[in-house]
């Protein structure tokens, strides 16, 4: 049986696309289709560079350690100083951060200590790396598959959290806050609008003269910040001023003060009493002159003392002070007058002043 189609006759052959192939054939060919699609599920693309991406000509691989990378998009861009340098290669999980592998070109070296960010073009832009060079600058550079510690990278604060942030600030925060504050200063100024146009006044005129007295103001702050200095460097002695030992020093003050007073009394009624010798001083002064005369004598030699006073501590060792500690008397001789014929040492045995 033959069919026309356009004028033209198919045989029943043309019409079977395997005309000459058996069950077998057709089996092959349907597992072949399975297979392949069991294979495209687990494909990746974020493994696989597409055409334009990635990093042209000579490259270097760093890892970037992060707290989190879940809003960083695959093959995200790596820039420095605005300019891009590399594109990520992957992210793979540590247990103690999470690690970006990223690939970069030859010729952009970083040094060490280079601190490496998440950031953003805009609020709701694509999220990419940012590597930032240290403040100090660094000789040794980073080379391949070197890696960024987790002290030295930065998430950024994730888009959820920004708009968590501003629907506090608008619903129930800071907004909120700011305008009861704006009330309650709309009801505390006056009513009057003159009023509040000459309070406004006034306080313009006070900022002016505290504007003029700005030089005082930096001495007054100068001399507060010298006197909190001074304190600092005397905090042993003021903390002993507030101690127990001084507390109990403090209390005896009043004693102290009492003794002193007692003895300026004292002193005042010396002083008083002694009032009678002040019309007489000019006499002492000229007997102590003519007596320093009668005791000693000028001499060539400082040391050695020439005149009456020089006999006076002969005279103190060894006459005065022996009879004062063992005082006696030596009588040689007895003589009765008017009596001859007694005899003076019969009388002396009498009296017991002999033996």
């Amino acid at each position: 049986m033959s069919v026309r189609a356009g004028g033209r006759r198919r045989s029943p052959s043309a019409r079977n696309p395997w005309p000459q192939r058996g069950i077998g054939a057709r089996c092959a060919t349907l597992l072949a289709v399975v297979a392949a699609l069991l294979a495209g599920c687990g494909f990746d693309p974020s493994h696989h560079a597409l055409p334009g991406t990635g990093v042209d000509g000579p490259s270097y691989r760093l890892n970037l350690e992060f707290e989190s990378l879940l809003s960083l998009p695959a093959g995200a861009v790596v820039r420095s100083d605005g300019a891009e340098v590399g594109t990520l290669r992957g992210i793979e999980l540590a247990p103690h951060a999470a690690i970006a592998r990223i690939e970069l070109r030859a010729d952009a070296r970083f040094p060490r200590g280079t601190r490496a960010e998440l950031r953003q073009t805009t609020v709701l832009g694509d999220i990419y790396l940012a590597l930032l060079a240290p403040v100090d600058g660094g000789t040794e550079l980073l080379r391949d598959g070197d890696t960024i510690p987790l002290r030295d990278t930065d998430p950024g604060p994730q888009l959820e959290q920004i708009l968590d942030r501003m629907a506090v600030f608008v619903n129930g925060g800071s907004l909120t806050r700011m305008q009861d504050a704006i009330d309650q200063l709309n009801s505390a100024l006056p009513d009057d609008p003159a009023e509040t146009s000459e309070l406004g006044g006034r306080l313009a005129a006070d900022l002016g003269t505290t504007a003029d007295h700005l030089p005082d103001l930096e001495r007054m702050l100068a001399a507060a910040d010298a006197t909190t200095r001074r304190l600092h460097d005397m905090r042993d002695e003021v903390g002993f001023l507030f101690s127990e030992t001084a507390k109990r020093r403090l209390g005896r003050v009043p004693e102290f003060m009492t003794a002193v007073l007692n003895v300026v009394i004292d002193v005042n009624t010396l002083t008083t009493g002694l009032d009678w010798t002040i019309p007489r001083l000019p006499h002492l002064n000229v007997a102590l002159e003519q007596t320093a005369g009668l005791l000693r004598e000028p001499s060539a030699d400082p040391l050695v003392w020439v005149g009456s006073g020089s006999v006076i501590p002969e005279l103190l060792s060894g006459k005065v002070i022996p009879f004062l500690t063992d005082p006696a008397i030596d009588v040689r001789t007895v003589r009765v007058e008017g009596n001859p014929e007694i005899d003076a040492a019969v009388l002396l045995r009498l009296i017991g002043a002999a033996p």
